[in-house]
């Protein structure tokens, strides 16, 4: 057994925010998720500092020196958040950067539905705009679950285009990466958003995710700002 693997206690998946139980850490009403904890965050620079085990750079060294097999397929990659219930995809290309929820400052003599004002994000004033406006997707609830409301609320920088906004979402998961024949097309009645700003659709862990368009959502975006 590895000296980390005797050292760090995974806790986070006992008692934590990903145990499949009941999320037991006291820890949890001061610092809301694990990824906030300092017990976290020392298991990982653990990992990071560890050495490696014996035989692992010979073992990377062979696979990354094989021949790669050609499977004839294309892969993408999209960070996936969720807004109210429904679970959405952006290209991780396109994004800049998650960061916690800011301060939304309005725009005076500005009654757009989709411009909600201006946040600070790293010194620099952006536009913060509602996607959930544009696709129809109201704020809800995780339905299902016992989660704190707002727990997982985040805010997202993405830009395209030239065009650089910040949107609110419920819960950002991490990026996915998929094959393009994965996808299928976002059928009408498959989500309650609007389907015109989807491109296709994915299934991840039983939930439907629909892959945004950013050639149609932006320009959307810009015109609603204006």
């Amino acid at each position: 057994m590895a000296e980390q693997d005797k050292i760090i206690d995974d806790c986070w998946n006992r008692i934590g925010v990903w145990s499949k139980g009941d999320h037991e850490c006291p820890k949890l009403k001061d610092v809301g998720h694990c990824i906030n904890c300092a017990v976290f965050s020392s298991a990982g620079r653990q990992l990071l500092e560890s050495e490696p085990p014996a035989g692992y750079l010979e073992q990377w060294t062979e696979f990354c020196s094989a021949p790669q097999e050609d499977k004839n397929t294309q892969a993408g990659s999209i960070i996936l958040f969720r807004l109210g219930d429904e679970w959405l995809g952006l290209e991780t290309r396109l994004l800049d950067e998650v960061t916690s929820m800011r301060s939304v400052h309005s725009v005076p003599h500005r009654k757009s539905s989709v411009l909600k004002g201006l946040v600070n994000v790293r010194g620099e004033l952006q536009l913060c705009v509602s996607i959930g406006r544009l696709l129809n997707v109201t704020r809800g609830e995780m339905t299902g679950t016992n989660v704190v409301k707002g727990m997982y609320e985040r805010m997202v920088v993405a830009s395209y285009n030239g065009v650089r906004v910040v949107f609110p979402v419920s819960e950002v998961r991490g990026v996915y990466r998929f094959d393009f024949a994965e996808m299928t097309e976002a059928p009408a009645t498959a989500m309650n958003c609007s389907v015109h700003y989807l491109k296709g659709m994915l299934i991840w862990e039983n939930h439907h995710v629909g892959v945004i368009d950013q050639e149609l959502l932006f320009p959307a975006l810009q015109r609603g700002i204006l």
